[in-house]
């Protein structure tokens, strides 16, 4: 595994699944019951957008950067740029929480998170930046076999975070038939998938490997900032949500085209996709 997110941490990806992963996490807060959240591909935790990494390719300027200072964004985007400021006290654009970072953040005595991260080098950075906390525990394993290992949880009710490397060619089929089989064991849970935009043949056999296999209710939100091309530069994604929470079709609704628009480099676009 070679893959470091701090080289494109802050982007449009991170972006418009980190929004979606706060309104996920306050909607499971409504209720009073326990929930947990996996996170299969947790990385780091927290990003220095100074060090070197993000330095020498800074994507986080055409993404939260871009936005940092806009004065009146959708609620979604506001409650984004919410939580990424409550990292940066001194209201200066410095650290980037990635999702365990932003996931614990967001819980109570009685939730939990389990974060996978397999490389070693950004295991012991997610192992320093997240607190030492009883309902907050790391794992230095597969986050692909975490899906079978540690579903259900004991609480009955969550989230599940997919956000793999991508670093195989046949990586997002495996991410589609590896949910496809955690369904069998925690199908009432929430799913939130992030995928690249490179081939739109390829997302829509993986959504339909899914519904085939017993997902029910579906959500999938499609932002890109420029024309998307097969080998190119990333610059479109797309999240997958399965058992979405209320409300959260509505406001992404609101803020796709806002973030088409904030974040374009040329021929943007936004597609919201209902099953």
């Amino acid at each position: 595994m070679n893959y470091r997110h701090a080289f494109h941490v802050g982007n449009h990806a991170d972006v418009l699944k980190h929004a979606a992963l706060l309104f996920c996490l306050d909607a499971l807060k409504r209720k009073p019951t326990p929930f947990a959240v996996l996170d299969t591909h947790a990385g780091r935790g927290l990003y220095d957008l100074a060090a070197e990494e993000a330095e020498r390719s800074p994507e986080w300027r055409d993404g939260v950067g871009r936005l940092w200072d806009w004065p009146d964004p959708p609620p979604l985007i506001a409650r984004y740029l919410d939580a990424i400021r409550s990292f940066n006290a001194d209201g200066a654009l410095r650290i980037y929480p990635g999702s365990p970072a932003l996931i614990t953040t967001a819980l109570r005595p009685d939730d939990a998170l389990a974060a996978c991260e397999l490389h070693p080098e950004e295991y012991a950075a997610l192992r320093r930046s997240l607190p030492r906390v009883a309902n907050v525990r790391l794992h230095a394993r597969d986050g692909y076999e975490a899906l079978g290992a540690l579903l259900p949880p004991t609480q009955k009710r969550g989230l599940v975070v997919i956000d793999p490397p991508y670093e195989q060619p046949d990586e997002l089929a495996t991410s589609a038939q590896t949910i496809t089989r955690a369904l069998k064991r925690f199908g009432h849970g929430s799913y939130l998938w992030w995928r690249p935009m490179k081939s739109e043949s390829a997302l829509n056999a993986a959504d339909a490997e899914i519904h085939t296999h017993g997902a029910r209710e579906t959500l999938r939100a499609d932002l890109w900032t420029s024309a998307v091309t097969p080998e190119g530069k990333l610059v479109g994604s797309s999240i997958f949500l399965i058992n979405p929470p209320y409300g959260l079709e509505e406001a992404l609704r609101e803020a796709l085209p806002f973030l088409a628009d904030a974040l374009t480099k040329g021929k943007s676009g936004w597609r919201l996709v209902t099953s």
